[in-house]
Protein backbone atom coordinates (compact mmCIF):
# COMPACT_ATOMS: atom_id res chain seq x y z
CA UNK A 1 0.00 0.00 0.00
CA UNK A 2 1.38 3.73 -0.62
CA UNK A 3 2.51 5.34 2.02
CA UNK A 4 0.36 8.03 2.27
CA UNK A 5 -2.67 6.35 1.35
CA UNK A 6 -1.77 4.05 4.78
CA UNK A 7 -1.56 7.66 6.93
CA UNK A 8 -4.90 8.90 5.74
CA UNK A 9 -6.51 5.85 6.83
CA UNK A 10 -4.63 6.03 9.67
CA UNK A 11 -5.52 9.41 10.38
CA UNK A 12 -9.33 8.51 9.84
CA UNK A 13 -9.41 5.24 12.08
CA UNK A 14 -7.51 7.36 14.91
CA UNK A 15 -10.38 9.77 14.93
CA UNK A 16 -13.19 7.54 14.72
CA UNK A 17 -11.99 3.91 16.77
CA UNK A 18 -9.24 5.16 19.43
CA UNK A 19 -9.34 7.52 21.96
CA UNK A 20 -8.10 10.68 20.95
CA UNK A 21 -4.17 11.26 21.94
CA UNK A 22 -3.17 13.18 24.75
CA UNK A 23 -7.40 13.08 26.39
CA UNK A 24 -7.56 14.49 29.53
CA UNK A 25 -9.90 12.83 32.26
CA UNK A 26 -9.60 15.34 34.63
CA UNK A 27 -9.09 18.77 35.81
CA UNK A 28 -5.66 18.67 36.79
CA UNK A 29 -2.89 21.68 37.83
CA UNK A 30 0.25 20.79 36.44
CA UNK A 31 2.65 22.53 34.16
CA UNK A 32 4.51 19.10 33.10
CA UNK A 33 2.97 15.84 31.97
CA UNK A 34 3.87 12.25 31.78
CA UNK A 35 5.26 11.70 28.36
CA UNK A 36 5.28 8.33 26.83
CA UNK A 37 7.72 7.66 24.05
CA UNK A 38 7.73 4.28 21.90
CA UNK A 39 10.71 3.86 19.99
CA UNK A 40 9.36 1.21 17.37
CA UNK A 41 12.54 -0.64 15.63
CA UNK A 42 12.69 -1.95 12.40
CA UNK A 43 11.45 -5.62 11.71
CA UNK A 44 11.32 -8.14 8.72
CA UNK A 45 10.25 -11.74 7.92
CA UNK A 46 10.98 -14.33 5.07
CA UNK A 47 7.61 -15.53 4.01
CA UNK A 48 7.46 -19.44 5.27
CA UNK A 49 6.95 -22.48 2.94
CA UNK A 50 3.36 -23.20 2.01
CA UNK A 51 1.30 -24.94 4.83
CA UNK A 52 3.85 -23.47 7.41
CA UNK A 53 3.86 -20.75 9.77
CA UNK A 54 6.40 -18.63 11.75
CA UNK A 55 6.90 -16.49 14.61
CA UNK A 56 7.55 -12.50 14.15
CA UNK A 57 8.28 -10.57 17.59
CA UNK A 58 7.55 -7.05 17.40
CA UNK A 59 9.22 -5.52 21.02
CA UNK A 60 9.13 -2.00 20.97
CA UNK A 61 10.84 0.32 23.23
CA UNK A 62 8.70 2.38 25.39
CA UNK A 63 9.67 4.76 27.99
CA UNK A 64 7.89 7.24 30.50
CA UNK A 65 9.44 10.49 31.17
CA UNK A 66 7.90 11.03 34.75
CA UNK A 67 6.68 7.41 35.83
CA UNK A 68 8.82 4.60 36.82
CA UNK A 69 7.73 0.82 36.09
CA UNK A 70 4.61 -0.20 33.93
CA UNK A 71 1.89 0.00 36.31
CA UNK A 72 0.69 2.47 34.71
CA UNK A 73 0.51 1.57 31.21
CA UNK A 74 -2.32 -0.74 29.30
CA UNK A 75 -1.50 -1.58 25.65
CA UNK A 76 -3.05 -2.63 21.94
CA UNK A 77 -2.11 -3.72 19.06
CA UNK A 78 -4.15 -3.38 15.72
CA UNK A 79 -3.43 -5.16 12.18
CA UNK A 80 -4.54 -3.86 9.06
CA UNK A 81 -6.91 -5.94 7.46
CA UNK A 82 -8.41 -3.86 4.76
CA UNK A 83 -8.03 -0.31 3.18
CA UNK A 84 -10.07 0.53 5.69
CA UNK A 85 -10.12 -1.62 8.60
CA UNK A 86 -8.26 -2.78 11.62
CA UNK A 87 -8.58 -5.67 14.29
CA UNK A 88 -6.83 -5.71 17.98
CA UNK A 89 -4.62 -8.39 17.89
CA UNK A 90 -2.94 -8.03 21.25
CA UNK A 91 -2.98 -6.44 25.03
CA UNK A 92 0.24 -7.10 25.68
CA UNK A 93 3.64 -4.88 25.55
CA UNK A 94 5.00 -7.58 22.99
CA UNK A 95 3.48 -9.03 20.02
CA UNK A 96 4.53 -12.29 18.52
CA UNK A 97 2.75 -11.96 15.02
CA UNK A 98 2.40 -15.51 13.24
CA UNK A 99 2.43 -15.39 9.45
CA UNK A 100 1.97 -16.92 6.85
CA UNK A 101 3.17 -18.42 2.99
CA UNK A 102 0.11 -15.95 2.01
CA UNK A 103 2.19 -12.63 4.08
CA UNK A 104 3.67 -11.37 1.11
CA UNK A 105 2.90 -7.61 1.38
CA UNK A 106 3.91 -5.22 4.26
CA UNK A 107 2.40 -6.06 7.35
CA UNK A 108 0.75 -2.84 8.78
CA UNK A 109 0.44 -2.43 12.59
CA UNK A 110 -0.44 0.11 15.18
CA UNK A 111 0.90 0.05 18.66
CA UNK A 112 -1.20 2.08 21.26
CA UNK A 113 0.39 2.77 24.68
CA UNK A 114 -2.02 4.32 27.16
CA UNK A 115 -1.04 5.94 30.86
CA UNK A 116 -4.52 5.08 32.51
CA UNK A 117 -3.95 6.96 35.48
CA UNK A 118 -3.83 10.40 32.89
CA UNK A 119 -6.05 8.94 29.93
CA UNK A 120 -3.51 9.73 27.58
CA UNK A 121 -2.55 7.10 24.30
CA UNK A 122 0.27 7.39 22.53
CA UNK A 123 0.66 5.73 18.94
CA UNK A 124 3.21 4.08 16.32
CA UNK A 125 2.97 3.19 12.98
CA UNK A 126 5.10 -0.24 13.08
CA UNK A 127 5.26 -1.77 8.89
CA UNK A 128 6.98 -5.22 8.79
CA UNK A 129 8.38 -6.20 5.74
CA UNK A 130 8.98 -9.17 3.91
CA UNK A 131 11.72 -10.06 2.13
CA UNK A 132 12.24 -11.92 -0.53
CA UNK A 133 14.60 -13.65 -2.70
CA UNK A 134 15.04 -12.56 -6.66
CA UNK A 135 12.86 -9.05 -6.03
CA UNK A 136 15.35 -7.29 -8.72
CA UNK A 137 16.57 -10.34 -11.43
CA UNK A 138 17.64 -11.15 -14.38
CA UNK A 139 16.32 -15.08 -15.88
CA UNK A 140 18.30 -16.31 -18.36
CA UNK A 141 16.94 -19.93 -19.73
CA UNK A 142 19.32 -21.93 -21.35
CA UNK A 143 20.70 -24.43 -23.58
CA UNK A 144 23.31 -27.00 -22.16
CA UNK A 145 24.05 -29.78 -24.05
CA UNK A 146 20.35 -29.95 -25.06
CA UNK A 147 18.86 -29.66 -21.23
CA UNK A 148 17.56 -26.70 -19.69
CA UNK A 149 19.31 -24.25 -17.35
CA UNK A 150 18.54 -21.55 -15.44
CA UNK A 151 20.78 -18.47 -14.41
CA UNK A 152 20.12 -15.60 -12.78
CA UNK A 153 21.99 -12.03 -12.27
CA UNK A 154 20.21 -10.99 -9.45
CA UNK A 155 20.51 -7.92 -7.32
CA UNK A 156 21.36 -4.09 -8.70
CA UNK A 157 24.61 -2.45 -9.92
CA UNK A 158 27.52 -3.83 -11.39
CA UNK A 159 28.43 -6.02 -8.04
CA UNK A 160 25.90 -8.65 -8.75
CA UNK A 161 25.17 -12.39 -8.06
CA UNK A 162 25.76 -14.14 -11.64
CA UNK A 163 24.31 -17.79 -11.35
CA UNK A 164 24.31 -19.62 -14.55
CA UNK A 165 22.83 -22.71 -12.74
CA UNK A 166 20.66 -21.29 -9.93
CA UNK A 167 17.37 -23.77 -9.98
CA UNK A 168 19.53 -26.65 -9.10
CA UNK A 169 21.62 -25.02 -6.05
CA UNK A 170 18.32 -22.90 -4.79
CA UNK A 171 15.81 -25.53 -4.74
CA UNK A 172 16.89 -28.79 -5.68
CA UNK A 173 15.43 -28.53 -8.93
CA UNK A 174 16.70 -29.96 -11.99
CA UNK A 175 14.81 -29.10 -15.25
CA UNK A 176 14.12 -31.97 -17.38
CA UNK A 177 13.78 -31.73 -21.41
CA UNK A 178 15.43 -28.94 -23.79
CA UNK A 179 14.57 -25.42 -23.31
CA UNK A 180 11.00 -23.39 -25.05
CA UNK A 181 10.78 -20.06 -22.79
CA UNK A 182 10.26 -18.17 -20.56
CA UNK A 183 7.39 -16.04 -18.62
CA UNK A 184 6.07 -14.39 -15.78
CA UNK A 185 3.60 -12.94 -14.16
CA UNK A 186 4.78 -10.22 -11.02
CA UNK A 187 1.15 -9.60 -9.92
CA UNK A 188 -0.49 -12.67 -9.19
CA UNK A 189 -3.02 -12.85 -6.74
CA UNK A 190 -2.18 -14.22 -3.39
CA UNK A 191 -5.09 -13.11 -0.98
CA UNK A 192 -8.46 -12.61 -0.84
CA UNK A 193 -10.43 -9.99 -3.17
CA UNK A 194 -12.16 -8.72 -0.75
CA UNK A 195 -9.38 -8.17 1.72
CA UNK A 196 -9.15 -4.85 0.18
CA UNK A 197 -5.11 -4.60 0.11
CA UNK A 198 -3.70 -6.67 -2.81
CA UNK A 199 -0.63 -8.91 -1.90
CA UNK A 200 1.18 -10.51 -4.59
CA UNK A 201 3.62 -13.28 -5.25
CA UNK A 202 5.77 -13.54 -8.25
CA UNK A 203 5.04 -16.68 -10.80
CA UNK A 204 7.61 -18.05 -13.35
CA UNK A 205 6.53 -20.09 -16.28
CA UNK A 206 10.44 -22.12 -17.28
CA UNK A 207 9.24 -23.92 -20.31
CA UNK A 208 10.36 -27.46 -21.41
CA UNK A 209 10.08 -29.92 -24.24
CA UNK A 210 9.25 -31.83 -21.28
CA UNK A 211 7.12 -30.48 -18.63
CA UNK A 212 5.60 -26.74 -17.88
CA UNK A 213 7.32 -25.58 -14.80
CA UNK A 214 5.34 -23.43 -12.82
CA UNK A 215 7.67 -21.92 -10.08
CA UNK A 216 7.71 -19.53 -7.00
CA UNK A 217 9.72 -16.42 -8.39
CA UNK A 218 11.02 -15.97 -4.88
CA UNK A 219 11.95 -19.74 -3.66
CA UNK A 220 11.88 -21.50 -7.24
CA UNK A 221 10.41 -24.27 -5.59
CA UNK A 222 7.13 -25.66 -8.08
CA UNK A 223 4.36 -23.51 -7.55
CA UNK A 224 1.08 -25.35 -6.26
CA UNK A 225 -0.53 -23.82 -8.95
CA UNK A 226 1.12 -26.11 -11.44
CA UNK A 227 0.16 -25.71 -15.23
CA UNK A 228 -3.13 -28.02 -15.93
CA UNK A 229 -4.36 -26.18 -12.31
CA UNK A 230 -4.12 -22.86 -13.87
CA UNK A 231 -5.70 -23.75 -17.17
CA UNK A 232 -8.16 -26.25 -15.50
CA UNK A 233 -10.54 -26.46 -18.84
CA UNK A 234 -7.67 -28.69 -19.78
CA UNK A 235 -7.80 -31.06 -16.91
CA UNK A 236 -11.76 -31.70 -16.94
CA UNK A 237 -11.41 -32.53 -21.12
CA UNK A 238 -8.45 -34.81 -19.86
CA UNK A 239 -6.42 -32.58 -22.21
CA UNK A 240 -2.87 -33.45 -20.82
CA UNK A 241 -1.07 -31.86 -23.76
CA UNK A 242 0.72 -28.35 -23.31
CA UNK A 243 2.36 -25.98 -25.69
CA UNK A 244 3.28 -22.83 -23.77
CA UNK A 245 4.12 -20.11 -25.96
CA UNK A 246 3.98 -16.70 -24.52
CA UNK A 247 2.77 -15.92 -19.98
CA UNK A 248 2.06 -12.07 -19.12
CA UNK A 249 0.65 -11.27 -16.27
CA UNK A 250 -0.34 -7.60 -15.00
CA UNK A 251 -2.53 -6.38 -11.90
CA UNK A 252 -5.77 -6.99 -13.75
CA UNK A 253 -5.33 -9.95 -15.71
CA UNK A 254 -3.10 -12.90 -16.40
CA UNK A 255 -2.64 -14.69 -19.88
CA UNK A 256 -1.46 -17.76 -21.24
CA UNK A 257 -0.80 -18.31 -24.82
CA UNK A 258 -0.87 -21.76 -25.40
CA UNK A 259 -0.20 -23.96 -29.38
CA UNK A 260 -2.12 -20.27 -30.24
CA UNK A 261 -5.20 -20.02 -28.06
CA UNK A 262 -5.87 -17.34 -25.34
CA UNK A 263 -6.03 -18.66 -21.98
CA UNK A 264 -7.26 -15.87 -19.38
CA UNK A 265 -7.90 -15.33 -15.70
CA UNK A 266 -9.24 -12.34 -13.76
CA UNK A 267 -7.19 -11.00 -10.98
CA UNK A 268 -8.34 -12.88 -8.15
CA UNK A 269 -6.54 -15.45 -5.63
CA UNK A 270 -7.80 -18.45 -7.71
CA UNK A 271 -6.25 -17.47 -10.73
CA UNK A 272 -8.56 -19.62 -13.10
CA UNK A 273 -7.98 -19.45 -16.76
CA UNK A 274 -10.51 -19.89 -19.10
CA UNK A 275 -9.97 -20.84 -22.80
CA UNK A 276 -11.07 -17.62 -24.67
CA UNK A 277 -13.52 -17.95 -28.33
CA UNK A 278 -12.87 -15.82 -30.98
CA UNK A 279 -15.90 -14.01 -32.44
CA UNK A 280 -18.84 -16.40 -34.96
CA UNK A 281 -18.02 -13.06 -37.19
CA UNK A 282 -14.26 -13.97 -37.34
CA UNK A 283 -14.85 -17.60 -37.31
CA UNK A 284 -15.71 -18.91 -33.91
CA UNK A 285 -14.49 -21.23 -31.31
CA UNK A 286 -10.89 -21.34 -31.78
CA UNK A 287 -10.18 -20.96 -35.92
CA UNK A 288 -7.24 -17.79 -34.90
CA UNK A 289 -3.35 -17.89 -33.99
CA UNK A 290 -2.49 -15.93 -31.12
CA UNK A 291 1.29 -15.04 -31.64
CA UNK A 292 1.58 -12.35 -29.17
CA UNK A 293 -0.17 -9.93 -27.33
CA UNK A 294 -0.20 -6.65 -25.03
CA UNK A 295 -2.55 -5.83 -22.17
CA UNK A 296 -3.43 -1.98 -22.78
CA UNK A 297 -4.81 -0.74 -19.76
CA UNK A 298 -4.62 -1.85 -16.17
CA UNK A 299 -8.55 -3.01 -17.22
CA UNK A 300 -8.93 -6.78 -18.72
CA UNK A 301 -8.12 -5.45 -22.22
CA UNK A 302 -5.80 -7.43 -24.75
CA UNK A 303 -4.20 -6.20 -28.00
CA UNK A 304 -3.28 -9.61 -29.50
CA UNK A 305 -1.65 -10.66 -32.94
CA UNK A 306 -3.90 -13.96 -35.11
CA UNK A 307 -1.01 -15.19 -37.30
CA UNK A 308 -3.80 -17.29 -39.21
CA UNK A 309 -6.22 -14.70 -39.88
CA UNK A 310 -3.01 -11.99 -40.54
CA UNK A 311 -4.46 -9.25 -38.49
CA UNK A 312 -4.62 -7.68 -35.16
CA UNK A 313 -7.52 -8.48 -32.75
CA UNK A 314 -8.77 -7.17 -29.76
CA UNK A 315 -9.88 -8.85 -26.37
CA UNK A 316 -11.95 -7.24 -23.45
CA UNK A 317 -13.08 -8.99 -20.41
CA UNK A 318 -16.26 -7.05 -19.75
CA UNK A 319 -18.24 -9.31 -18.22
CA UNK A 320 -16.27 -11.29 -16.41
CA UNK A 321 -15.90 -14.25 -18.39
CA UNK A 322 -19.57 -14.70 -17.62
CA UNK A 323 -19.03 -16.25 -14.00
CA UNK A 324 -18.88 -14.72 -10.83
CA UNK A 325 -16.36 -15.26 -8.14
CA UNK A 326 -18.56 -17.82 -6.37
CA UNK A 327 -18.43 -19.51 -9.29
CA UNK A 328 -14.38 -19.94 -9.40
CA UNK A 329 -14.53 -20.44 -6.20
CA UNK A 330 -17.12 -23.45 -6.30
CA UNK A 331 -14.70 -25.00 -9.47
CA UNK A 332 -11.62 -24.86 -7.45
CA UNK A 333 -12.47 -25.32 -3.92
CA UNK A 334 -15.37 -28.04 -5.24
CA UNK A 335 -15.13 -29.02 -8.75
CA UNK A 336 -18.49 -27.80 -9.51
CA UNK A 337 -19.63 -30.26 -12.52
CA UNK A 338 -22.00 -27.36 -13.79
CA UNK A 339 -19.17 -25.25 -14.65
CA UNK A 340 -17.05 -27.85 -15.89
CA UNK A 341 -18.87 -27.96 -19.55
CA UNK A 342 -18.49 -24.18 -19.55
CA UNK A 343 -14.96 -24.95 -18.98
CA UNK A 344 -14.33 -27.37 -21.90
CA UNK A 345 -16.06 -24.93 -23.89
CA UNK A 346 -20.30 -26.34 -24.37
CA UNK A 347 -21.18 -23.41 -23.10
CA UNK A 348 -20.10 -19.98 -24.63
CA UNK A 349 -18.47 -17.56 -22.87
CA UNK A 350 -19.79 -14.15 -22.90
CA UNK A 351 -16.52 -12.55 -23.93
CA UNK A 352 -14.88 -13.35 -27.09
CA UNK A 353 -11.88 -12.03 -29.13
CA UNK A 354 -12.99 -9.39 -31.52
CA UNK A 355 -12.03 -7.31 -34.20
CA UNK A 356 -10.76 -4.06 -34.12
CA UNK A 357 -13.52 -2.16 -35.95
CA UNK A 358 -14.30 1.45 -36.73
CA UNK A 359 -17.19 2.43 -35.61
CA UNK A 360 -18.45 5.71 -35.85
CA UNK A 361 -14.20 6.53 -36.06
CA UNK A 362 -11.88 5.84 -39.13
CA UNK A 363 -8.43 3.66 -39.08
CA UNK A 364 -5.42 4.80 -39.88
CA UNK A 365 -4.35 1.61 -41.28
CA UNK A 366 -6.43 -1.70 -41.77
CA UNK A 367 -5.33 -4.18 -38.78
CA UNK A 368 -7.12 -6.66 -40.64
CA UNK A 369 -4.81 -6.21 -43.81
CA UNK A 370 -1.17 -6.40 -42.78
CA UNK A 371 1.26 -7.21 -45.41
CA UNK A 372 1.92 -10.69 -46.70
CA UNK A 373 4.96 -12.44 -45.16
CA UNK A 374 4.86 -10.26 -41.77
CA UNK A 375 6.28 -11.60 -38.85
CA UNK A 376 5.28 -10.12 -35.33
CA UNK A 377 8.51 -9.29 -33.69
CA UNK A 378 7.04 -7.10 -30.33
CA UNK A 379 3.84 -5.65 -29.09
CA UNK A 380 5.22 -2.98 -25.83
CA UNK A 381 3.35 0.01 -24.28
CA UNK A 382 4.54 3.31 -25.74
CA UNK A 383 3.67 6.96 -25.00
CA UNK A 384 1.41 8.53 -27.61
CA UNK A 385 -0.26 11.99 -27.65
CA UNK A 386 -2.71 11.31 -25.47
CA UNK A 387 -1.82 8.37 -22.91
CA UNK A 388 -0.07 4.78 -23.36
CA UNK A 389 -0.51 3.32 -26.55
CA UNK A 390 0.69 -0.21 -27.97
CA UNK A 391 3.70 -0.08 -30.63
CA UNK A 392 2.96 -3.35 -32.71
CA UNK A 393 6.15 -4.24 -34.48
CA UNK A 394 6.83 -6.76 -37.42
CA UNK A 395 9.16 -7.18 -40.83
CA UNK A 396 9.03 -8.19 -43.98
CA UNK A 397 12.38 -9.01 -45.46
CA UNK A 398 14.65 -5.93 -44.07
CA UNK A 399 11.52 -3.75 -43.52
CA UNK A 400 9.94 -2.94 -40.42
CA UNK A 401 6.40 -2.51 -40.02
CA UNK A 402 5.27 -0.52 -37.16
CA UNK A 403 1.39 0.08 -36.15
CA UNK A 404 -0.04 2.33 -33.31
CA UNK A 405 -2.73 1.60 -31.47
CA UNK A 406 -4.19 4.47 -28.97
CA UNK A 407 -5.75 2.50 -26.16
CA UNK A 408 -7.17 5.60 -25.27
CA UNK A 409 -9.67 5.08 -28.30
CA UNK A 410 -10.17 1.48 -27.30
CA UNK A 411 -11.35 1.59 -24.17
CA UNK A 412 -13.45 4.62 -24.53
CA UNK A 413 -11.83 6.40 -21.29
CA UNK A 414 -12.50 9.96 -21.53
CA UNK A 415 -15.12 12.54 -22.97
CA UNK A 416 -13.57 13.16 -26.91
CA UNK A 417 -12.13 9.68 -26.82
CA UNK A 418 -14.92 8.77 -29.55
CA UNK A 419 -13.73 10.69 -31.93
CA UNK A 420 -10.19 9.18 -31.88
CA UNK A 421 -8.98 6.54 -34.33
CA UNK A 422 -8.41 2.96 -32.74
CA UNK A 423 -5.66 2.20 -35.36
CA UNK A 424 -3.78 5.72 -34.83
CA UNK A 425 -0.18 5.32 -36.92
CA UNK A 426 1.55 3.19 -39.18
CA UNK A 427 5.19 3.24 -40.38
CA UNK A 428 7.33 1.65 -42.74
CA UNK A 429 11.29 1.31 -42.21
CA UNK A 430 14.55 0.29 -43.49
CA UNK A 431 16.39 -1.75 -40.84
CA UNK A 432 19.90 -1.25 -40.93
CA UNK A 433 21.52 -4.37 -40.68
CA UNK A 434 20.99 -7.81 -42.13
CA UNK A 435 18.03 -9.36 -40.01
CA UNK A 436 18.36 -12.28 -42.72
CA UNK A 437 20.77 -13.35 -39.16
CA UNK A 438 17.19 -14.15 -37.49
CA UNK A 439 15.47 -16.76 -38.82
CA UNK A 440 12.27 -15.91 -36.73
CA UNK A 441 11.85 -13.13 -34.78
CA UNK A 442 13.69 -9.97 -34.86
CA UNK A 443 14.71 -8.49 -31.45
CA UNK A 444 12.62 -5.65 -30.98
CA UNK A 445 11.20 -3.80 -27.93
CA UNK A 446 10.01 -0.75 -25.91
CA UNK A 447 8.29 0.83 -22.80
CA UNK A 448 5.97 3.87 -22.06
CA UNK A 449 9.25 5.77 -20.97
CA UNK A 450 9.84 6.39 -24.96
CA UNK A 451 7.58 8.35 -26.59
CA UNK A 452 7.38 6.74 -29.88
CA UNK A 453 10.35 5.15 -30.25
CA UNK A 454 11.35 1.25 -30.47
CA UNK A 455 14.74 -0.43 -30.21
CA UNK A 456 15.49 -3.01 -32.47
CA UNK A 457 18.79 -5.57 -33.16
CA UNK A 458 21.04 -6.24 -36.11
CA UNK A 459 24.28 -8.61 -35.87
CA UNK A 460 26.04 -7.06 -32.90
CA UNK A 461 24.37 -3.52 -33.12
CA UNK A 462 21.39 -2.13 -31.24
CA UNK A 463 19.67 0.83 -32.97
CA UNK A 464 16.62 3.08 -32.25
CA UNK A 465 13.66 4.13 -34.52
CA UNK A 466 12.30 7.65 -33.49
CA UNK A 467 8.48 7.72 -34.74
CA UNK A 468 8.11 11.31 -33.55
CA UNK A 469 9.82 12.84 -36.83
CA UNK A 470 8.81 12.99 -40.44
CA UNK A 471 10.88 10.02 -41.73
CA UNK A 472 11.78 7.29 -39.43
CA UNK A 473 15.36 5.98 -39.77
CA UNK A 474 17.37 4.14 -37.84
CA UNK A 475 20.14 5.34 -35.45
CA UNK A 476 22.71 3.56 -33.61
CA UNK A 477 22.61 2.83 -30.08
CA UNK A 478 25.57 0.41 -29.16
CA UNK A 479 27.79 -1.76 -30.77
CA UNK A 480 29.21 -5.36 -29.14
CA UNK A 481 32.28 -5.32 -28.85
CA UNK A 482 32.77 -8.74 -30.46
CA UNK A 483 32.17 -8.27 -33.92
CA UNK A 484 30.64 -11.44 -34.97
CA UNK A 485 28.14 -11.91 -31.73
CA UNK A 486 24.57 -11.27 -32.58
CA UNK A 487 22.33 -9.70 -29.89
CA UNK A 488 19.77 -12.57 -30.00
CA UNK A 489 17.28 -10.86 -27.67
CA UNK A 490 15.96 -7.46 -26.28
CA UNK A 491 13.81 -6.46 -23.74
CA UNK A 492 13.14 -3.81 -21.17
CA UNK A 493 13.27 -4.66 -17.69
CA UNK A 494 9.58 -3.53 -17.54
CA UNK A 495 7.23 -1.77 -20.60
CA UNK A 496 5.17 -0.27 -18.11
CA UNK A 497 5.33 -1.17 -14.33
CA UNK A 498 8.03 0.44 -12.16
CA UNK A 499 9.86 -0.31 -8.64
CA UNK A 500 8.92 1.72 -5.84
CA UNK A 501 11.05 2.82 -2.93
CA UNK A 502 11.83 4.69 -0.33
CA UNK A 503 8.27 5.91 0.52
CA UNK A 504 6.84 7.08 3.89
CA UNK A 505 7.33 10.47 3.32
CA UNK A 506 4.89 12.59 4.74
CA UNK A 507 3.68 13.52 1.13
CA UNK A 508 3.49 9.68 0.71
CA UNK A 509 5.58 10.29 -2.05
CA UNK A 510 7.94 7.23 -3.41
CA UNK A 511 11.26 6.91 -5.44
CA UNK A 512 10.94 4.62 -8.01
CA UNK A 513 14.45 2.61 -9.72
CA UNK A 514 13.37 3.53 -13.31
CA UNK A 515 13.30 -0.34 -14.48
CA UNK A 516 11.38 1.15 -17.56
CA UNK A 517 14.52 2.82 -19.60
CA UNK A 518 17.15 -0.15 -18.32
CA UNK A 519 17.52 -2.42 -21.43
CA UNK A 520 18.95 -5.76 -21.52
CA UNK A 521 20.58 -7.79 -24.15
CA UNK A 522 21.62 -11.27 -25.09
CA UNK A 523 24.67 -11.59 -26.67
CA UNK A 524 25.54 -14.62 -28.03
CA UNK A 525 29.14 -15.20 -29.46
CA UNK A 526 30.43 -17.82 -32.29
CA UNK A 527 31.16 -20.54 -29.63
CA UNK A 528 27.69 -20.78 -27.91
CA UNK A 529 28.66 -18.72 -24.95
CA UNK A 530 26.53 -16.12 -23.64
CA UNK A 531 26.56 -12.46 -22.15
CA UNK A 532 23.73 -10.10 -20.56
CA UNK A 533 24.77 -6.41 -21.42
CA UNK A 534 22.42 -4.12 -19.53
CA UNK A 535 21.82 -0.33 -20.84
CA UNK A 536 20.41 2.52 -18.92
CA UNK A 537 19.39 4.93 -21.75
CA UNK A 538 17.89 8.83 -21.03
CA UNK A 539 14.62 9.55 -22.81
CA UNK A 540 16.49 10.42 -25.82
CA UNK A 541 16.84 6.87 -26.35
CA UNK A 542 20.76 7.31 -25.97
CA UNK A 543 22.99 5.95 -23.27
CA UNK A 544 23.10 7.70 -20.14
CA UNK A 545 26.47 8.38 -18.93
CA UNK A 546 27.87 8.54 -15.07
CA UNK A 547 29.88 11.30 -13.81
CA UNK A 548 33.18 10.57 -15.56
CA UNK A 549 31.39 10.45 -18.82
CA UNK A 550 31.30 6.78 -19.10
CA UNK A 551 28.41 5.00 -20.79
CA UNK A 552 26.41 2.68 -18.55
CA UNK A 553 26.33 -0.30 -19.78
CA UNK A 554 26.89 -3.55 -17.59
CA UNK A 555 28.12 -6.69 -18.77
CA UNK A 556 27.52 -10.06 -17.06
CA UNK A 557 29.24 -13.04 -18.51
CA UNK A 558 29.27 -17.23 -18.28
CA UNK A 559 26.04 -17.79 -19.88
CA UNK A 560 25.35 -20.60 -22.36
CA UNK A 561 22.94 -20.52 -25.44
CA UNK A 562 20.39 -18.45 -24.06
CA UNK A 563 16.87 -19.61 -25.29
CA UNK A 564 14.97 -17.18 -23.47
CA UNK A 565 15.20 -13.83 -20.51
CA UNK A 566 12.32 -12.40 -18.54
CA UNK A 567 13.64 -9.78 -15.53
CA UNK A 568 11.47 -10.69 -12.43
CA UNK A 569 10.59 -7.54 -9.82
CA UNK A 570 8.46 -6.46 -6.96
CA UNK A 571 6.81 -3.22 -7.57
CA UNK A 572 7.67 -1.88 -4.04
CA UNK A 573 10.68 -2.99 -2.09
CA UNK A 574 10.73 -0.91 1.44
Amino acid sequence: MKYGIFRNILLFSFIIALPSCYQDLGNYEYKEINEIVITPGKYSFMPPAPGMTATVTIDPDVSQTMTEGTANLSYEWRRQVTAVSWETVCNDPVYNMEVTSADVSAINLIFAVTDTDLGITTYAEIQVIPEFAFSQTWFLLQNVNGQAVLGTVDGEGDARGVNPDISTQISGLSLTGSPKGLGINPFRRSNSIFSGMASYEILLGVFTSDKPYILNGSTLAEHSLNYFRLLYGKTVSGDMNSSPELMDGQRNGFAIIDDGRLWYAVPDEYSLMYAVNISDELGGGDTYRAEDLCHYTRSQHLLLYDGLGNRFLRYSNANDLGMGYSDRQSIVEGGSAEYETYLTGTRNNRDVIESIGEGNRPNVFDPENIPSGFVIDDMSRSTGDLMTNIVATGHTGNTLHIYEFCMYAMVEAAEGSATLPYCSNSWTVSAAGDLSVYPGRVPVTTSYYFTRTIFYAAGNNIYKVDLTVDSPSSELVWTAEDPSAVITGLKFKSDYEDIAYNGGSASGSYEYKGITHQLGAVVRHSDGSCDLAELALTAAGEIERNDAGEPEVLIFEGFTEVVDFVFSFRDIIN
